[in-house]
C-alpha cells in the first residue's frame, strides 16, 4: 500500500493534520518556555491542596505572569506557523484553529489553578494573536 505524498492530501485533512501539529509544537514551546522560567513551583507543593496552591501563586512576581504571557504568546506564534506550513494554500484559517485549540488547553489551566483576572484576559488574547501572526509569517515565507 502506498502512502499518498503530503502534498496531493485531501486539503480538508491536510488541514487537520496541521492544526494537530501545530497544537503540538505550540504546546511544547510552552511547556519548555516554562520548564526553564525561575518561577518553579517549590518541590514540597502539594498540588492536590487547592489553599497552598492559590497562595503560591498569590505570592509569584508579575514577572513570573509575564514569562508565562510570553511563552502562551511564542508557542501560539509557532503552533500557527507550522499549520500554515503543513496545511498550505487553503480557505480555511488552520492557524486561528490552532489558537483556539491551545486557547482551550489555556482555559483548563485556568480552570484547574488560580490566576489574576488580568492574566486570564490577556492570556485569552494571546493565543489567538499569536496564532494568526505564526500563520501570516508562515504564509509570507512561501
Amino acid at each position: 500500500m502506498k502512502i499518498k505524498n503530503v502534498g496531493t492530501m485531501n486539503p480538508r485533512i491536510r488541514s487537520i493534520f496541521a492544526v494537530v501539529a501545530g497544537i503540538l509544537v505550540g504546546a511544547v514551546v510552552i511547556f519548555l518556555i516554562q520548564l526553564f522560567s525561575p518561577y518553579q513551583p517549590p518541590t514540597e507543593l502539594d498540588f492536590d491542596d487547592k489553599t497552598k496552591v492559590a497562595d503560591w501563586i498569590k505570592k509569584l512576581p508579575t514577572s513570573a505572569f509575564a514569562i508565562a504571557l510570553l511563552a502562551y504568546f511564542l508557542g501560539s506564534v509557532a503552533g500557527g506557523w507550522i499549520t500554515n506550513l503543513v496545511a498550505g494554500p487553503t480557505r480555511f484559517r488552520p492557524a486561528l484553529v490552532t489558537g483556539f485549540g491551545l486557547f482551550i488547553m489555556g482555559v483548563m489551566n485556568l480552570i484547574a489553578l488560580p490566576h489574576p483576572v488580568w492574566f486570564a484576559m490577556v492570556s485569552s488574547l494571546l493565543y489567538f494573536a499569536g496564532a494568526w501572526i505564526g500563520g501570516r509569517l508562515a504564509a509570507r515565507s512561501k
